[in-house]
């Protein structure tokens, strides 16, 4: 067959946007989607599973559906990457590429803190969502903890999300008044690297719900049998609901295929996306983007993804046809923040910004809410 092989690792957002507009530009070349799982789970709606208003099957959608746009669809574990012979294999598949897109997103990893997988309800995960929303319809009072666990972890909002679904949904059953909310949290502020500005309006959703915002605690343990955690300086924080956000690490295949860095995560090309490796380009989640000011990294969220796929597919097409490069990247991103009560906020900005991220805030609104519900239905008919 006449043309390059264009192989994409993952039917994530970032995957499934690179494809999509992959084959936009280009008409003749393959282009192949390799996923573990043969359904797309779009993580914009996650937050809907946790107040019951969306199912997991709901935010899902067979990754077969890409054949109709002239996209292969290989279903496989990716179990090797050669980026110097220019070859991956998925099971029992050996694939060679020309150019190669790894869009593969961090795993979850509660195993790496003590007593963790014992314990709470993963609320990262569709099948958490839909658990942790039962245990919200059977609540009778106590203290419900939200934890985020470590440093980086993807979706900065969902966490505060989260903790305005569980708000309302308490409300919603006449129980808030029985129940305890706090958040325990690593960060300084909510989602720090956009600004005291962008903490500041989150703060300003959160607290008047009357949640507890517990910053700067780093968790060392759990302890199942006692329903508590304890965080750095022996500090105990019981729970009798816990709701937490796990560890992220970078997919172990593509750890061994030494293409991550010091922090674990694989450095590249703020306005490419572009690796050390010829022709080979990693977005989203797995990615290691350092800011202009050499110290902080670009937040992990499924915008950055849907944009940096856009950038690398753009960046491929000018390659394989000898056209100049297109614009790099420039660092924008949006985040919507639904309030689980018919509202929702939204920021956006410019992430590359100097000497730090220009970001604006909006309160929430009704308008945000049918904007994020607007969103959902148009990324399900453009993409899949």
């Amino acid at each position: 067959m006449a043309g390059k092989k264009i192989v994409v690792l993952g039917g994530g957002i970032g995957g499934v946007v690179a494809a999509n507009k992959l084959r936009h530009l280009l008409k003749e070349d393959r282009i192949i989607v390799i996923d573990q799982s043969p359904v797309h789970s779009f993580t914009g709606s996650y937050v809907w599973i946790l107040n019951g208003k969306r199912t997991p099957a709901q935010v899902e959608r067979n990754l077969s559906r890409l054949s109709k746009k002239g996209i292969e669809f290989v279903q496989g574990h990716v179990s090797g990457i050669d980026p110097v012979a220019c070859r991956i294999w998925a099971d029992d598949i050996e694939v060679g590429y020309d150019y190669l897109v790894v869009s593969l997103g961090a795993d979850l990893d509660p195993e790496s803190i003590p007593g963790l997988c014992c314990t709470g309800i993963n609320i990262y995960t569709p099948d958490g969502l839909e658990r942790a929303h039962q245990e919200l319809l059977k609540f009778e009072g106590g203290r419900i903890v939200i934890a985020v666990c470590r440093r980086p972890h993807k979706c900065p909002a969902a966490p505060y999300e989260a903790a305005l679904i569980v708000d309302s949904v308490l409300r919603q059953r006449g129980v808030r008044g029985k129940a305890e909310i706090e958040m325990v949290t690593w960060e300084p502020a909510p989602m720090p690297v956009a600004g005291p500005a962008m903490g500041e309006a989150v703060l300003s959703m959160i607290k008047p719900k009357g949640i507890v915002y517990r910053n700067k605690a780093a968790i060392n343990s759990f302890d199942p049998d006692n329903n508590r955690l304890s965080l750095e300086g022996g500090k105990d924080v019981p729970y009798d609901l816990l709701l937490y956000v796990p560890p992220h690490k970078c997919a172990q295949v593509v750890r061994d295929a030494g293409l991550t860095g010091d922090g674990g995560w694989v450095p590249v090309d703020p306005g490419t996306l572009a690796t050390r490796h010829e022709n080979l380009f990693v977005i989203g989640d797995a990615a290691a983007v350092k800011l202009p000011d050499g110290k902080k990294m670009l937040p992990k969220a499924g915008v950055f993804a849907h944009k940096h796929a856009e950038t690398v597919a753009a960046e491929i097409a000018a390659r394989i046809e000898g056209k100049a490069a297109p614009a790099p990247y420039h660092g924008e991103g949006y985040c919507f923040i639904d309030t689980g009560a018919g509202t929702a906020g939204f920021a956006k900005g410019n992430f590359y910004a100097e000497p730090n991220p220009r970001i604006e805030a909006r309160s929430p609104s009704k308008l945000l809410h049918w904007g994020k519900l607007g969103f959902e239905k148009y990324w399900f008919w453009k993409y899949l």
